[in-house]
């Protein structure tokens, strides 16, 4: 589906959503695109980068966002295409990122309302620090889980807990790695436009740089706490693991005692010590008890109960 919006006498911002061959044809037509930059920009598994075509005059924009509510067994971040031409900008969109549309449109409203839209970098550069910022909700929030899992570890130790921190190891490398490839695509970006912006729009780039940083820092902090609580639970859990296998052996040698000593007097072995007295069956008994407090003497006095 293709929708385009005026923004000033020269210029057009065209949403792209999963364009359909004929939609597709429109846009070699219309608005400048080759079809090698269309196959990268509608292609959803494309990393964070810059792309450019000095024969179309195209640069593209492989953004990664994060997807506040991703459907069962989706990533929680997921790419757009922002492709420049000379006088548009296209933004390409699916089903999991079609929300930054309506980010698009608050933000065109936004800078009408102060001054007229002169530029197509004035939609560009406020949209991709709005884009880097969202990443700190969900840092935050994954520190404050780590934080709450790590409170209840303290109480109760349960085998479900390592499962929520591999949840949360896995979310934050999926948006360590997103992150990353911002922060350089931004920097890629202002090394090679920087002298075609204006002063205030070389500002807007340089926050977007600071706040992509930021957040870079963020998540690595957040993973490495993580990683390291969740490795030093499960090593806890290994170490109650070994104690109740330890515990579990040194009972299976107690118990075994008791057969020993009967199964010696159940072979109707007549020289055997006390087996025609009459108090054999007692005396068997008292036997069993002797090689059980010795047994357990042995083992405390090893320490194997600690």
């Amino acid at each position: 589906m293709l929708s385009s919006v005026q923004l000033n006498e020269h210029s057009y911002w065209v949403s792209v959503f999963e364009p359909l061959p004929n939609e597709q044809q429109e846009l070699f037509e219309r608005y400048e695109v080759t079809s090698d930059m269309l196959d990268y920009a509608i292609d959803p598994f494309e990393k964070a980068r810059i792309e450019i075509d000095h024969d179309a005059h195209i640069t593209l924009l492989i953004f990664d966002v994060y997807i506040a509510h991703p459907e069962e067994d989706d990533d929680v971040t997921a790419p757009i295409g922002i492709m420049l031409t000379n006088n548009n900008v296209l933004t390409f969109t699916n089903a999991q990122t079609n929300f930054v549309n309506g980010i698009i449109a608050q933000l065109i409203k936004n800078e009408r309302a102060h001054h007229p839209i002169h530029s197509i970098y004035d939609v560009v550069l406020p949209l991709l620090y709005q884009l880097s910022t969202d990443y700190f909700l969900p840092i935050r929030k994954a520190d404050n889980q780590r934080k709450a899992l790590q409170k209840n570890i303290r109480k109760r130790n349960e085998r479900v807990s390592i499962n929520k921190f591999m949840e949360l190891e896995t979310n934050l490398v999926y948006i360590l790695s997103s992150i990353q490839g911002n922060v350089s695509l931004l920097q890629e970006f202002k090394r090679r436009f920087l002298y075609t912006l204006t002063t205030s729009q070389q500002n807007k780039l340089d926050d977007a740089i600071i706040e992509a940083q930021q957040g870079l820092e963020m998540a690595q902090m957040t993973s490495d706490v993580v990683s390291r609580v969740s490795s030093a639970y499960s090593n806890v859990l290994d170490s109650n693991l070994n104690q109740t296998m330890k515990f579990l052996t040194v009972y299976s040698i107690i118990l075994a005692i008791p057969p020993i000593v009967s199964g010696f007097y159940g072979e109707n072995v007549k020289s055997l010590p006390f087996a025609q007295n009459d108090w054999a069956w007692q005396i068997t008994v008292i036997i069993t008890l002797i090689f059980i407090a010795l047994s357990i003497w042995f083992m405390f006095n090893k320490r194997w109960w600690k």
